[in-house]
């Protein structure tokens, strides 16, 4: 489905995995005057960007034939090691010398590194930057980059990457920005979940959304959080950081630390109730703050 065959002109920018994400962080490439190249399973997506003024590939190959650098926004582990890997049309074997990757994916550190290491085998750069700052910070270019790899590979990562967003950190070598990205994430599940507690608890003794909202957000309840979800029951479910995405982080966060020998009370209980959200599929889709609505389900319950 991420593979296919085709040709582009001359050499460019290549972006693969076109998503909510990804699609904002290709235009604004495109808007600092980068001439891209790109490839998307969902034809849609690719189709809208070539609007902006970018380059249609046929398939992973002939991005990776066509470019120097490449920027990866994909689902998972799996797609990441299927767009990077695959023997035939996989970027590593199709790719030009010493190119350079750059993948925004959030996924197991384990397999950034894996995939970093056989990349630097063939000759080529990488660098793993998964991003913070959500759908609003994708539109406005203010994302928080993370990025694990090589301080060369940061220094050549640095100049794209500050096109699409606004803090750009380098957490040490291979895997250390996935390492970041989990654990920033689990945070904020926790203190999402604990934000929205006290909401639902506040609402159920009939406080007024308003009043709450500003006592929280002007006392030491405050947090990112809370000036995310904004006034209780107001936020616009439909679109952000999707529940979905929130599990799976999770999911990685709670394997590395059984990986690493470490215990997360408070994250294993985030990842069970991101879990059981995730099993409807309409709320699956919603934005993560949705446990709000989780939450007041379980009202009466023991």
């Amino acid at each position: 489905r991420w593979l296919s065959t085709g040709g582009v002109s001359e050499k460019k920018i290549g972006f693969i995995g076109l998503g909510q994400m990804g699609s904002r962080m290709a235009a604004n490439l495109i808007k600092a005057g980068r001439s891209l190249v790109v490839f998307d399973a969902n034809p849609v997506s690719v189709d809208a960007a070539v609007a902006l003024g970018a380059e249609k590939a046929d398939g992973v190959k002939d991005v990776a034939e066509a470019c120097d650098a490449i920027v990866t926004m994909l689902p998972a582990s799996k797609q990441v090691e299927e767009v990077y890997l695959d023997s035939k049309m996989g970027l590593l074997e199709n790719a030009n010398p010493n190119t350079l990757f750059i993948d925004c994916t959030t996924l197991d550190p384990s397999v950034a590194v894996s995939v970093s290491s056989m990349s630097t085998a063939k000759g080529h750069t990488m660098v793993d930057a998964p991003v913070s700052g959500g759908v609003g910070g994708a539109e406005a270019a203010t994302l928080s980059f993370m990025v694990g790899g090589s301080s060369d590979g940061f220094d050549r990562s640095k100049e794209l990457l500050t096109l699409m967003g606004r803090n750009i950190v380098h957490c040490g070598d291979a895997g250390k920005g996935q390492v970041a990205k989990i654990c920033n994430n689990l945070v904020l599940a926790i203190t999402m979940i604990g934000l929205n507690e006290g909401y639902n608890l506040a609402l159920t003794h009939g406080m007024d959304p308003d009043t709450i909202s500003n006592i929280f957000n002007t006392s030491s309840a405050q947090c990112w959080s809370s000036g995310y979800v904004g006034v209780p029951g107001t936020k616009d479910y439909d679109n952000g950081f999707q529940v979905a995405l929130m599990a799976k982080d999770l999911g990685l966060a709670t394997k590395a630390a059984e990986e690493a020998g470490v215990r997360l009370p408070l994250g294993a209980s985030a990842a069970a109730m991101y879990d059981e959200m995730k099993k409807d599929p309409v709320v699956a889709l919603k934005d993560f703050s949705y446990v709000l609505e989780h939450l007041k389900g379980m009202n009466g319950s023991k």
